[in-house]
């Protein structure tokens, strides 16, 4: 087992998202730029049972060129996000309960705490009217636009990131974000001043991000123990 390799990265990316409650059953995805026209990606199943031998590599035609398991042909808008957004080196789709829940309002994250300080200025929405197939590339790429999230009404939510690490605790951080946002306009309550955001955005740009990530792989050996019995 190489813990460097994108097969490993991804499948503990996964296993991080259902402990820290972005569990999307055998639905949601996850993937990381390979090269300059393919990126790797997980299969159908749920996130919490991911090993690297499952990891596929896929090229922008949706031709499996590494691995042995069929490509789900609703990962196809991560083709068009990559072709479209050089910086961008990795992609997150969960339906997770409370950003899904947020979606049904058809508003954005907004900061009723801290962790949605990287979202603030970097999301867009995205409505799915039932006319189009669902997550169509084309489409979510041009509604993703320069942002870092997007929002799909009645469904889930798309974040990217320029690493792995990025994407996947943007994930993370908006889930919890939506799940402050959903309790406290409930109860009443307030958003962040504009400059506290912007002082805590640019926290996990700098460390913010890593560290959690950090924090969350030092943690897989004692929860994930399979993970690391394989190769």
């Amino acid at each position: 087992m190489n813990a460097d390799s994108p097969q490993f990265r991804i499948a503990a990316a996964r296993r991080i998202l259902a402990n820290e409650g972005c569990e999307s059953m055998v639905a949601g995805h996850v993937s990381e730029r390979s090269g300059q026209d393919a990126f790797w990606i997980s299969p159908f199943e749920y996130f919490d049972e991911t090993l690297p031998e499952r990891i596929i590599e896929v090229g922008f035609d949706m031709v499996v060129r590494s691995g042995s398991w069929e490509a789900s042909p609703a990962v196809q808008f991560h083709a068009a996000i990559y072709e479209q957004r050089p910086d961008v080196g990795a992609i997150v789709h969960t339906h997770s309960t409370y950003i899904s829940a947020l979606t049904t309002k058809q508003e954005p994250v907004q900061a009723y705490n801290i962790v949605a300080a990287p979202f603030v200025g970097r999301q867009a929405l995205y409505f799915e009217d039932g006319l189009q197939p669902p997550v169509e590339g084309k489409l979510i790429a041009a509604a993703l636009a320069e942002c870092d999230a997007l929002l799909i009404s009645n469904h889930g939510v798309i974040l990217v990131g320029a690493s792995l690490e990025e994407a996947t605790m943007h994930a993370v951080l908006i889930e919890q974000a939506a799940r402050y946002q959903l309790e406290a306009t409930a109860a009443g309550g307030r958003t962040l001043a504009d400059d506290a955001v912007e002082r805590r955005a640019e926290f996990f740009r700098r460390e913010g991000v890593r560290a959690l990530w950090n924090a969350c792989l030092e943690r897989l050996p004692k929860t994930d123990a399979d993970l690391y019995a394989v190769g």
